[in-house]
């Protein structure tokens, strides 16, 4: 199934419902994904939940080890056990799952 044919309706919502892109984005991520169950999903720890919202806002990793006095290997390891603790593939596909997650 192509997302494609959605593009135009995602960016006309993020213009006028910008609270409200994020998961519509998400929607179409998964539209297109090829995952057809949800993998198993460990439970995150307060540091992962944290390092998750800020790479929510875009915030870069070494930016994130600065503001949480942690090294920048530290946030990176992190940032791994944060992908695989919620089962995604891809660091976009974590950002995903965390909205869903977290709001």
């Amino acid at each position: 199934m192509s997302v494609y044919p959605a593009v135009p309706v995602v960016r006309r919502e993020a213009i006028f419902n910008p609270s409200g892109a994020p998961e519509i984005v998400c929607e179409v991520y998964e539209l297109g994904s090829h995952r057809r169950t949800p993998a198993a999903v460990r439970e995150l720890t307060s540091r992962q939940v944290t390092i998750g919202r800020m790479m929510s806002t875009g915030a870069k990793d070494a930016a994130i080890a600065r503001d949480l006095g942690l090294s920048l290997r530290t946030v990176r390891a992190e940032i791994s056990a944060l992908i695989a603790g919620l089962g995604a593939k891809s660091r976009f596909q974590a950002g995903c799952l965390l909205v869903r997650r977290f709001g």
